[in-house]
Formats: C-alpha cells, structure tokens, sequence
C-alpha cells in the first residue's frame, strides 16, 4: 500500500505499507514500514521507488498479490500508471482502487445535480464566513470545515449544519443588519439564498444521505476490513437507496414535512417554483403540486446519481479475487458443488494455487453437513473462516490468505502522514 504527501519543508514522501494475515494471531494486520523521499512525480520513477523498497527490506516478491492506491491517473492507470509497471514484474498483484477514495468520489458525483452542488457550496460559504471573525463565531455555531482529506468530517459538517439551520439563518439576519459594512453585505447575500425553499430542501435531503452514508465511511477505515465485508457494505447502501427509490412518495413526503416545520420555523414557506412552457436552466416538471415537484426535480435525480455512481465506482467483483469470496459458506451455499468447482478455478487459475480441486468438494459437504442458519453463515467472517482449513484445506488455507491480504483502503498509509513532522529533525 502506498500514498504520497509533502512534508513541512515541501519534500515529496511516499508512505509504505503491508497488508498480511498472521497465522499465529489469526487476524488481518495493515503495518506502515517507511517513507521514501520521491524526486520525480512520475510513474516510472514511483513504481521504481516501490520496487527498490520492496528489494531493499527483503520482502518476497513471489507473494505480493495485491497494489492499495488513491485512483489517480499516476497511480492508477492501467497502462503507464504505478499498478501497471509493477504488475509488469510481480503479475499477480491485482491493482485495488482505496474504497474510502472511491466513496468520497461518489459523494463528489453527487454534483452533477446542479441544486447539490449550488447548496454544497453555499453551506461552505456560511461556514467559512462564520469562522472568518470572532464576532461572527459568537453568533454562529462552531461547525467544522469541509475537509477534504478528512472524509468522515464532511458527513459531521453537514449533520451538524442542519440541526443547527435555524439558529444560523436567525444569526445571517441579526448580522446583516448589525454588523460592520463587509459583514452586512456578505450575511444578506447569504441570509437570502439560505431562505430558499430549494436550499431548506436539499440540506435536508443531503443530511439524510450524509447520515446513511457515515458510518459506511468510517467502516471503510478499518484495518481489518476484508473485501467481502467492503462489498457488503456498498450493496446494503445501494439496497437501501434502492428501496427509497421504490417508495419516493413516501420519502418525499418525509423531507417535505421537515422542511415544512423548518421553514415555519425561520418564518418563511416552501413555494412551489414558477413553472413555465420552456426552461433550460433549472428543473421545470409539468406538475400541479409541491410533492411531484419536489419528487421529480430534486429526490430522484439525487437517488438515481447515488445508485448509478455506487454501481459504477465499486463494480469490481469481476476481479479474479472477488471469486474468493465463494469460499465463504454463506456464499458457497447458495451454488450447487457443480457450479462452486468451476467459478473457484478462476481464481485458483490466476494465482496458480495447484490441486485445490482435490479440496473444493470435501470443503463444500464439511459446511453443508454443519446445517447452520443462513444469519449465522453470514455473520461469520473471512478470518474466522481461516481456522477451519488447518488440517485438511492447505489449498484452501491458501486462497483465503491471498483474499484477506488485498487491500480495500489505504487509510493505514494515510494515518501515517502525521507522524511525518516526528521524524523532520
């Protein structure tokens, strides 16, 4: 795993890493184990780093089975990137795009919906304008900043924005008429545009998604995140948006009655825009009333980007090593043993793993014969899975330690980056 960052004197650094499962502890374990001082940006003089380092500290080449990087083109890309160099010489090491990387690039998706992206950046604005004075702190909650490495805090920023929104607008009005000229005129223009029925509405709708989406975020940073618990992460989300995309009426009506109460609250109402015959600059349905409205125009165009890119961005169980993940009962169960032997020879094919076919249908019946419940398969996980392999499965031992040392985030790596000012002396 690696990531790169600048250090005080502006000195480029690439942070390394290892992801293994030890046998002994019977766990996953993601260790930092040094930077590199990087004099070219490029992805020879990288991969070349990596590779050097890789030599340096002894490591087995033979064993590298997977890459952990942010998906830049530098890093990522799939003929002259980092990935693709190494995987030149250490050809089994899959390229795993950092899922943290790639939720945050969901969320960044979400702009596409021009009332999202117009709310995004006025929330910013109110924020940044409420730390800029101690004047203005005093009127305003303390909310924290859009960080833009620090991804969890961007769901806490917004959570935090909207259940203090009333306070905030009651704050913008006192400011624009007591302040000083700079102050006034910067909290009218915000005070008007935070009245807005489309900007109390898609707070809200944002604030919701943002509270579903936290505790994925903060999951993904887990060292003992394993790919078949990452993607089950994403499809419960996916199947929940889904489920409100299924039921819009009803989440409409929700929003709307929230919206309805904080509007009130701030002594105004949510109006429905002027609906005119041709209109190419904002949403402009053919609707008689404020629900179909406010379902068409903002609520489904918002689910539908969330769906398309979480489907899109986390598609990769086409991978070999995705197929592993058959090796895990709840899955294997749901095949015949037929169908289970011939998807398990991908990934025993790729990474050369001989023989494991003189496992797969005893290691089939051993589950099948246990008759467990279908939650309790499910609750099992990867590395649990490890200890039932010791005598009989060394093939299977293989394959399961292959799955658990690929990478699904690099936050590991990126913890490390604080550590960079202890070591400048």
């Amino acid at each position: 795993m690696a990531d790169e960052t600048a250090n005080i004197s502006g000195t480029e650094q690439l942070s390394i890493g290892i992801r293994f499962f030890d046998d002994e502890k019977k766990a996953i374990r993601e260790e930092f184990l040094g930077f590199i001082e990087l004099h070219a940006m490029d992805a020879v003089n990288i991969a070349s780093a990596i590779d050097n380092f890789i030599q340096n500290e002894g490591l087995d080449g033979t064993k590298l089975f997977g890459q952990g990087y942010d998906g830049c083109a530098t890093m990522a890309g799939k003929i002259n990137g980092v990935q693709s160099i190494l995987r030149d010489k250490y050809p089994h090491a899959l390229f795993f795009h950092c899922a943290s990387h790639k939720l945050n690039l969901v969320v960044n998706d979400l702009n596409c919906v021009p009332e999202i992206r117009n709310t995004i950046s006025m929330v910013k604005d109110i924020i940044n304008f409420s730390r800029e004075s101690v004047l203005r702190r005093k009127c305003i909650p303390n909310i924290p900043s859009f960080c833009e490495t620090w991804w969890s805090q961007k769901y806490r920023s917004i959570s935090i924005f909207k259940e203090n929104f009333e306070i905030i607008i009651h704050a913008l009005d006192k400011l624009s008429k007591d302040g000083n000229t700079a102050t006034r005129k910067v909290a009218f223009q915000l005070h008007s545009a935070s009245n807005k029925s489309i900007f109390i509405m898609s707070v809200i709708l944002i604030a919701k998604y943002s509270k579903l989406l936290e505790p994925v975020a903060n999951a993904l940073q887990s060292k003992t995140l394993d790919l078949l618990k990452c993607s089950n992460y994403i499809k419960k989300i996916v199947d929940i948006v889904k489920d409100h995309r299924e039921n819009a009426d009803t989440e409409i009506e929700q929003i709307l009655i929230a919206a309805n109460i904080t509007a009130e609250n701030i002594g105004t109402e949510i109006n429905l825009p002027r609906i005119v015959g041709r209109q190419q600059h904002r949403s402009n349905p053919p609707v008689s009333n404020t629900t179909e409205f406010w379902k068409r125009s903002l609520l489904i165009p918002y689910m539908d980007s969330l769906i398309s890119s979480l489907e899109r961005r986390f598609s990769d169980e086409n991978l070999p090593a995705f197929s592993i993940f058959l090796l895990h009962p709840s899955n294997m169960l749901d095949i015949n043993i037929k169908e289970f032997k011939f998807k398990i020879n991908d990934f025993a094919d790729y990474y050369q793993i001989k023989d494991i076919d003189s496992e797969t249908e005893l290691w089939y019946n051993v589950w099948n014969e246990k008759k467990l419940a279908k939650n309790k398969l499910s609750d099992m996980e990867m590395s649990e899975i490890v200890g039932e392999t010791d005598i009989f499965f060394p093939k299977i031992k293989q394959a399961l330690h292959i799955s658990l040392a690929q990478q699904c985030t690099t936050s590991t790596i990126e913890r490390s980056f604080s550590t960079l000012r202890r070591v400048k002396t």
